[in-house]
């Protein structure tokens, strides 16, 4: 009688019905309250309605009556899992595998909870097992494949990916994974298939998929769409941290700035984005700051640091005492730009070590904050000649050098930008495709490149095309050299990289090969950047088409080579 009861109530969970199951488990446990499968079945019931202290108990008890079922232990790793207390979740999934050696879903756990304590070597192990004993387990495959993708190992991960959406369409985030893995691999077509796909068949308060499409179309340069779907998720959820901070990209590559701004500092509240500090001072919001003393700390890379220092010139001459931190690469530099600022270069520690010796401060800001308060308007960005200053000795140096090399216009040159993480190969040209630019007649090129595999580039280049371009090494390493050898040059041509904003920040002429999916930095149009007159934008006419950007660039240096070198230096 009590088994036909558990089978009915089996049944009803399984079709959704939690209530009327939890009602036929409790008749059968009036009975038989030591019944361990409507003990499994109460407490399974309980967990997933978040009774937890209640499910522990009732799991607990049916272990302790019949530890050989395998799902008791499961039931209890999972709760575990919940609260954190890795240590018994992970008894729990060695005595589930203990009394069940031929099942899988313990494996799958093991991993997921391995994942989630960072221990990815390990959790891979647990997920393959799993793969191996059963490879048609949807699951299975989903957590190693998205496994994979948070290793950064996005080719290897879709192959699992695709096998467990295909063996469960109905798992959404399955699907979502899948997507996420496509646009890492800027696959983005395929990105906008499943996600829409995807959003068309979830509730609308499934926010994930809704900014995941909005990701995959900005990658794919279809940006007023992927402003409507950040959008959508916004009129569901007004803060969503994620919609807002993608929007703020959006908003402020067309210009939008005040409710760009606005929106750009969402990032400090968009885990992944943002890393916390411990910088105990009180938050500037634009309250007078004549008497006071404010700390501007420095965040994300060398081209923001540099971008966003456009700005210190105007704090600096409202502030009493201006403290402005900043990359060690970048101290010689910015110490010498903005006189009466008090400059420290550091490695961006947790806890900065330097805070003991700055004495009292009175308000603190991120760096990146500052054109909320300083450039809400187009209008309000400068028609500035340069705003840093390199040494004029080492410029000096660098002139003669470039002199001793023969006559004719000097170009700087760089070819590869950001990382695997920040949309490396977009912004990466191979050094041959640039033989149109590299062989302008009265040109001589120096290369401005950092990383490893430069000389290989141009000893490449050399074999292939016959086109030398002089490297120092040294003008690399410290970046202040880098900033004098960009000063002693005609002129810079560039993929989209730090070298864009040193040379725009130095007031000397850039011209960027810009993708047709732009960073917010270069605008959504135009042939301008706000924040750098002498630059000059070169853009793609669609994603991958660098050949008539090349022809461009290499047409237009003729014609500036054949005008003089004095029409482009001052």
């Amino acid at each position: 009688m009590s088994s036909d009861r558990l089978e009915r109530a089996e049944r009803h969970l399984a079709d959704g019905d939690a209530a009327q199951a939890y009602r036929l488990a409790g008749d059968v446990l009036s009975g038989e309250p030591d019944n361990p499968r409507a003990l499994l079945l109460a407490g399974r019931i309980e967990r997933l309605g978040g009774r937890l202290d209640d499910a522990s108990a009732r799991l607990e008890r049916a272990a302790e009556l019949a530890p050989e079922l395998a799902a008791v232990h499961l039931e209890l790793a999972t709760i575990y899992r919940r609260t954190r207390d890795f240590e018994r979740c992970m008894d729990e999934l060695t005595l589930a595998m203990h009394y069940d050696p031929g099942g899988v879903e313990a494996h799958v756990e093991m991993g997921s909870v391995l994942r989630q304590q960072n221990d990815l070597e390990g959790a891979e192990a647990a997920l393959r097992e799993a793969v191996a004993r059963a490879p048609t387990d949807a699951k299975a495959l989903s957590e190693l494949g998205w496994l994979l993708v948070n290793a950064k190992r996005h080719a290897e991960a879709l192959g699992f990916l695709e096998q467990a959406v295909e063996l469960n369409p109905r798992d959404i985030p399955g699907q979502n994974n899948l997507g996420y893995a496509y646009v890492k691999l800027e696959m983005y077509e395929r990105a906008l298939e499943v996600f829409s796909r995807l959003c068309e068949r979830s509730p609308a308060f499934l926010l994930g998929p809704r900014i995941n499409l909005g990701n995959a179309f900005d990658h794919n340069g279809e940006l007023e769409k992927a402003e409507r779907a950040y959008e959508s998720v916004l009129r569901f959820e007004p803060n969503n941290f994620t919609a807002r901070w993608n929007r703020a990209h959006l908003l402020l590559g067309r210009k939008a700035f005040e409710q760009g701004w606005t929106d750009y500092e969402y990032r400090l509240q968009e885990e992944g984005v943002w890393q916390p500090r411990l910088i105990p001072f009180a938050p500037w919001k634009g309250e007078p700051l004549e008497g006071k003393t404010l700390l501007l700390s420095a965040e994300q890379g060398l081209g923001d640091q540099i971008m966003f220092a456009s700005c210190v010139g105007e704090v600096a001459a409202r502030a009493k005492r201006l403290i402005v931190e900043c990359e060690r690469r970048l101290e010689s530099l910015f110490r010498r730009s903005f006189p009466g600022v008090e400059i420290i270069g550091s490695e961006h520690e947790l806890v900065p070590p330097w805070l003991r010796g700055i004495g009292a401060v009175d308000y603190h800001l991120p760096a990146g904050s500052l054109p909320g308060f300083f450039r809400r308007q187009l209008s309000s960005f400068p028609a500035h000649a340069g705003y840093l200053q390199a040494d004029a000795a080492s410029v000096a140096r660098w002139r003669a050098t470039l002199d001793a090399i023969g006559p004719g216009f000097k170009v700087g040159i760089s070819w590869r930008g950001g990382t695997p993480v920040t949309r490396h190969s977009l912004r990466t040209i191979d050094v041959e495709e640039l033989a149109p630019i590299l062989g302008t007649p009265g040109c001589t090129f120096v290369s401005l490149q950092y990383g490893v595999g430069v000389a290989e580039d141009l000893a490449r280049l050399k074999q292939t095309t016959g086109i030398d371009v002089h490297h120092w090494q040294e003008a690399i390493d410290d970046y202040d050299q880098t900033a004098a050898l960009c000063g002693a040059l005609d002129m810079t041509v560039s993929v989209c990289t730090a070298v864009i904003h040193l040379n725009g920040a130095l007031g000397r002429p850039v011209w960027i090969m810009v993708p047709s999916a732009a960073e917010w930095r270069y605008g959504a149009s135009g042939e301008g950047m706000p924040w750098y007159p002498s630059a000059r934008l070169f853009r793609q006419p669609a994603r991958g088409q660098w050949a008539p950007v090349i022809g461009a660039v290499a047409a237009a240096l003729r014609t500036q080579a054949a005008s003089g070198r004095n029409s482009v230096a001052q």
